[in-house]
């Protein structure tokens, strides 16, 4: 391997663990508004309204707890829920974390 593509693959490991610790950091931000548009069936009759509600009260939860789930779990739900194909959903997200944390403590056999 020649020197060139050493310090790119040292680079390219550097800059995934400033990325991973980024998406542990802080609770991520997405346009619910852009989401909820497309979810709205869900919500059978109170329309896009009850959903956008519903993501910000779980981003409010979020901000709260942010500290309470493992960088692990953060990071990982965070890649899940926050990626482009995916919905991008603050429920989601927080539901992720909660299992993530609620499967922890399950005793080990």
């Amino acid at each position: 391997m020649t020197k060139l593509a050493v310090l790119f693959c040292v680079a390219a490991m550097s800059i995934g663990v400033q990325m991973n610790s980024a998406i542990a950091d802080d609770v991520p931000t997405y346009d619910v508004r852009k989401n909820c548009k497309t979810d709205t069936q869900a919500y059978q009759g109170s329309g896009n309204q009850a959903c956008v509600t519903d993501e910000q009260n779980a981003r409010t939860t979020l901000v709260g707890q942010w500290s309470q789930f493992s960088a692990e779990s953060r990071t990982r739900c965070a890649r899940m829920v926050g990626d482009i194909a995916g919905s991008q959903s603050y429920v989601e997200l927080l539901t992720c974390l909660q299992m993530a944390k609620d499967v922890k403590g399950l005793p080990k056999d």
